[in-house]
């Protein structure tokens, strides 16, 4: 049986604000001690999975670690973190897409704001927003190493107004059309009208929170993010769930697995080893 760790508190928390932060001890230590290992190595790798910031040289993100890495595809079976996206999106999951952010200090770029399911939308073939990223976040994130900042609420409007953007990003001519869906520089623009109109009325909120705390937010929460300013790292391993139920209608043209998971088989909880610590 899978577990249900939410308490109805936090599920009409979530529901109403379109994201959830819970405390490092929600989950185990040995999940962030396994991520952190696995670090150096996802540095080094070079391959279309990694994608460098506009200076070509520093790495921005790595995807699909899911698929290449035995202890990341272990995290997305956490049977806590699990139960908490079966119970948002109402039924089984499999994962999307997987990555890994990196915020550099000093260089790690902003992100302009957007709607994240547009995208999966668009490329993937992906009907319904019945999908939750969850950010498990690797180091510290403060005010000053360049946290998400939210609109709440936004992710009631659905779909927000937006223009694709045209050619591929400055410092990207030469990248795989795929690549301009990744960069910080959004392909879908959200009206700048409508987001001065939806700051002034529901406000902003950066979730903050030492290494190892999980935030769980809707696909089509409007969100951005400032630039590390700070000489501290920010890294955030970021799985996206989506429902067995929303699977691609199919696309001419695919995005490659590692940005789009052909596999949709639900995912099966690990069986725990240890007492887990439930959410406060």
């Amino acid at each position: 049986m899978h577990i249900r760790p939410l308490t109805s508190l936090l599920f009409e928390r979530y529901q109403r604000d379109g994201f959830l932060l819970l405390p490092p001890d929600f989950l185990s230590s040995g999940v962030l001690q396994d991520a952190i290992a696995l670090m150096p190595e996802i540095l080094r790798s070079d391959d279309p999975s990694r994608v460098l910031e506009r200076d070509n040289a520093t790495v921005r993100s790595v995807y699909g670690l899911h698929r290449t890495y035995p202890q990341v595809h272990a995290i997305t079976r956490h049977p806590l973190l699990l139960g908490a996206v079966e119970q948002l999106v109402g039924g089984g999951v499999y994962v999307h897409q997987s990555k890994i952010n990196f915020k550099a200090p000093f260089s790690g770029d902003q992100w302009e704001w957007h709607q994240d399911f547009v995208y999966w939308l668009q490329n993937d073939g992906i009907p319904k927003p019945d999908l939750v990223n969850a950010s498990i976040f690797l180091d510290e994130v403060t005010e000053f190493n360049g946290p998400l900042t939210f609109i709440p609420g936004s992710h009631r409007r659905g779909v927000l107004s937006g223009k694709l953007a045209d050619g591929m990003p400055a410092g990207y001519e030469d990248a795989p059309a795929w690549v301009s869906t990744l960069t910080a520089e959004e392909k879908f623009n959200v009206d700048t009208s409508v987001i001065d109109d939806l700051a002034r009325t529901n406000g902003l909120v950066s979730p903050k929170g030492p290494a190892g705390s999980v935030l769980l937010f809707h696909p089509n929460l409007l969100h951005a993010s400032a630039p590390n300013l700070s000489p501290f790292r920010r890294t955030v391993l970021i799985l996206v769930y989506n429902s067995v139920a929303n699977t691609s209608g199919g696309v001419a043209n695919p995005r490659p697995p590692f940005l789009a998971d052909p596999d949709v088989r639900a995912l099966r909880p690990l069986v725990p080893t240890a007492t887990e610590g439930m959410p406060r």
